[in-house]
């Protein structure tokens, strides 16, 4: 085995660890540092994206703007996700065996079910700036949305390549189910939408939809106010989330506040979402502007252009990202890129 192939090896197990491979009080993680190795190791064949570098640039331009509101140290945050964006982006330029992505998903539902299964009651981790879950699937990540949108992604790779693997199928969708994470749910849904119409079976999606339906109403309900489907408490909470990212756009609307510098403008800065907002594109609008809100789109449009499996996967992550900042997670970045030199397919 060449060295290109155990640090891929090497990135996706740390990825199927999840939180447990983040460094000790460090805002990095164990799959960073091998994503440094792996792509010094591709150094003469790495080549920039033209879209990137656009997104790059207005992300540049408002941290620029930013150090005349912000203090330097801050600013300097920032731009070390940005930079941590450009380097995530670098994967196009390699050609990842898909097995690598399979696996990668196929562990985050089999630790997922394992935890659920031995530790249903997560709430302890709130001590660690963590949500309180209760008989949520919540894997190594700690989450269950972006759990949820790893195994809606999986699902997607295991239709386009490996339809016939029974096991992987039985493994992904309880998996998912567990989560109880409704825009995971809405992903899975746009995606199995769209290819019934491209495939112009839209009575499989309506039995699909039905299959679905019966399995979320035979769901565990064994308390806790995370695994009642009908709950409006976060649906309320997005909505103010939305409303305050218009608040925030409005401070600096043509080029934003500053890529990843909008915990500086949030109460809780400790907390793990502070960050974020409910929507990854409105995240974009905040922190770069409408510049750089353009130049990310763009990126999207030339990533849906490569292959049927992306556009596939897009429109199940577009999807899940008007309710989370799915978009900007680690985990998705690594895999929406490795994505775009997989092997064709027709779906």
């Amino acid at each position: 085995m060449n060295l290109n192939k155990i640090l891929t090896a090497g990135l996706f197990l740390s990825l199927a660890l999840g939180q447990l491979q983040r460094l000790p009080g460090l805002p990095v993680y164990a799959h960073d540092l091998i994503l440094v190795l792996l792509l010094l190791n591709n150094f003469k064949r790495l080549k920039v994206y033209r879209p990137v570098v656009w997104f790059g640039l207005a992300g540049l331009a408002s941290l620029v703007l930013a150090a005349t509101r912000l203090p330097l140290d801050q600013v300097l945050v920032g731009s070390l996700y940005l930079v941590r964006f450009l380097a995530y982006s670098l994967l196009i330029n390699l050609k990842v065996d898909r097995r690598f992505l399979i696996f990668f998903s196929s562990a985050i539902a089999f630790l997922g079910l394992a935890q659920y299964l031995i530790v249903p009651d997560t709430r302890f981790l709130a001590g660690l700036n963590w949500d309180e879950h209760y008989y949520r699937l919540i894997s190594p990540l700690f989450d269950p949305n972006f759990t949820g949108i790893i195994l809606v992604l999986g699902l997607s790779l295991t239709y386009a390549y490996y339809r016939r693997t029974w096991w992987l199928y039985a493994l992904h969708l309880p998996a998912l189910l567990l989560t109880y994470s409704r825009s995971s749910y809405l992903a899975l849904l746009a995606g199995g939408l769209y290819l019934a119409l491209i495939k112009k079976k839209l009575r499989w999606f309506i039995i699909g939809g039905v299959v679905l339906a019966l399995a979320l109403l035979a769901l565990p309900r064994p308390g806790g106010e995370g695994v009642k489907l009908e709950r409006l408490v976060s649906a309320r909470q997005r909505i103010s989330n939305y409303q305050l990212s218009i608040d925030f756009w409005r401070q600096s609307p043509v080029f934003g506040l500053g890529f990843d510098t909008l915990r500086y403008y949030r109460d809780n800065q400790a907390s793990h979402s502070a960050s974020g907002l409910d929507s990854s594109l409105l995240l974009v609008l905040v922190t770069t502007g409408v510049v750089g809100l353009a130049a990310y789109v763009n990126l999207l449009k030339h990533l849906w252009q490569k292959h049927p499996l992306m556009r596939l996967s897009l429109v199940a992550l577009l999807t899940h990202s008007l309710f989370v900042n799915s978009l900007f997670y680690p985990w998705v970045m690594v895999w929406l890129f490795c994505l775009v030199r997989i092997d064709k397919n027709k779906l």
